[in-house]
């Protein structure tokens, strides 16, 4: 499992929230790459990757294009649970309502989840997913 917000991270000086505009985007692009050389370094060993990220528009496609085959799981929430979850976190209130258009316009995935319930029943239906689409199921 790797969070590319952790790939962000790496960047300390200099670090710009994916959300905005110019040297964000293009950091959220770059921790993109770098999560995919990483992902198929891991399955060119054997070992299955799961990358996850908030996926926005051209960092959509890098993903797409990566060789490492993804599996694309859209992971929704309405509106206001993306609210209540995101009290107290960095985003302000229009960034966040931005950013929920934003992804619910996306929809060049393999497959969609709702995610409004716990994340043991999330993680099933993904997994319920990964099955059915022939993918393999990751153990844990």
């Amino acid at each position: 499992m790797v969070e590319v917000a952790d790939v962000r991270a790496m960047v300390r000086s200099g670090a710009v929230q994916p959300w905005r505009p110019g040297a964000g985007e293009d950091q959220h692009r770059l921790a993109a790459v770098q999560a995919c050389l990483l992902a198929a370094s891991f399955t060119a060993a054997g070992v299955e990757v799961v990358l996850c990220d908030v996926v926005r528009g051209p960092v959509g496609e890098v993903y797409r294009t990566s060789t490492a085959a993804p599996f694309v799981v859209a992971l929704r929430v309405p509106l206001e649970v993306a609210r209540a979850r995101a009290v107290g976190g960095p985003l302000t209130g229009p960034e966040l309502d931005a950013l929920h258009a934003e992804n619910a316009a996306v929809r060049d995935v393999d497959a969609e989840v709702d995610a409004t319930a716990d994340l043991p029943a999330v993680v099933a239906a993904v997994e319920q997913l990964w099955t059915a689409a022939g993918t393999a199921v990751p153990t844990r």
